[in-house]
């Protein structure tokens, strides 16, 4: 009998390099929200990606950078717990040419938990000049990479060999998950993140990121329809109104444009309602970042 490999594989990196973008890409389907916008990824979302004796669990964390609120303090904790449970980590880069000084810290960090450490320079269809050899050698130089891989998540380029790669690097040991399940977080988790999305789409210019999406019914209404109830909540009276618009145009936005993406995710039609809700400086409270980002785990 053939042996099975399984492992958990962690995407770090700093913020915006394309990490969610990598792990949809890899599964062929959403599961982990994008934006151009940093720090849109707030919990470690483990996605699981199953071949014929491969499972691969890919931890998706929140982006590595300098925290300057106690919501970004709790994002960047949530990072880095994630080290703890990886048998490999994929560090992901952009093709800027140099080694980024923010990175020369976090490398440091990452070498202290002795895992084998991947190098994605994602974007490579953006690279211009010698931007990505300069790239590769810069971090080449710091002798810590078991292997270095250009890619690019968006246009589908080399994953199919950073997906060789990452296999080779897998225990040889049974599968964590069943082989049905893409992820271990729950539909009320995924369809929250896709309203979030949306609201940091259609508000990141007026509104910093102090929004949570909690959902709070999903009741399918029969075997082609849900109905499904989610509160919004910021941390100002002005927030509240940036995201409900005048004469409730954002918000009605917000709600047209999630509604699509979940549709996609639950396979069926649905109506989805929206409400809007004050909690006041929610972001600098231990205790409302705790309720408000926690993870819905289905394990």
């Amino acid at each position: 009998m053939e042996s099975f490999s399984s492992g958990f594989v962690g995407v770090i990196g700093q913020t915006n390099v394309g990490k969610s973008t990598f792990v949809n890409a890899i599964l062929g389907k959403k599961l982990v929200i994008t934006s151009p916008k940093p720090q849109t990824t707030r919990n470690r979302i483990r996605c699981i990606y199953n071949c014929e004796n491969v499972q691969i669990v890919f931890v998706d964390t929140p982006g590595l950078h300098r925290p300057h609120t106690k919501l970004s303090r709790h994002i960047l904790r949530q990072a880095y717990r994630a080290l703890r449970e990886l048998d490999l980590i994929l560090y992901m880069v952009e093709p800027w040419g140099k080694l980024s000084a923010y990175d020369t810290l976090l490398l440091d960090r990452l070498t202290d938990h002795d895992k084998p450490i991947i190098l994605l320079v994602n974007k490579i269809d953006r690279a211009s000049g010698n931007a990505l050899e300069e790239t590769l050698l810069a971090y080449a130089r710091t002798d810590i990479f078991a292997k270095l891989i250009p890619i690019s998540a968006q246009k589908g380029t080399n994953l199919t060999e950073a997906l060789r790669t990452i296999i080779g690097y897998l225990p040889h040991r049974p599968a964590y998950f069943p082989v049905d399940m893409t992820t271990d977080q729950s539909e009320e988790f995924l369809v929250s993140e896709l309203i979030r999305e949306k609201i940091i789409q259609l508000t990141f210019q007026e509104l910093p990121y102090s929004t949570a999406v909690r959902v709070k019914e999903i009741e399918q209404r029969s075997a082609a329809s849900a109905h499904i109830r989610a509160e919004i909540y910021v941390a100002r009276k002005s927030q509240r109104g940036i995201i409900i618009g005048k004469g409730g145009a954002m918000i009605k936005e917000i709600g047209t444009r999630a509604r699509r993406d979940i549709e996609i995710l639950l396979g069926t039609n649905v109506f989805l309602d929206l409400v809007v809700r004050i909690r006041k400086d929610w972001t600098e409270d231990k205790d409302e970042i705790e309720i408000l980002t926690k993870e819905e785990i289905i394990l």
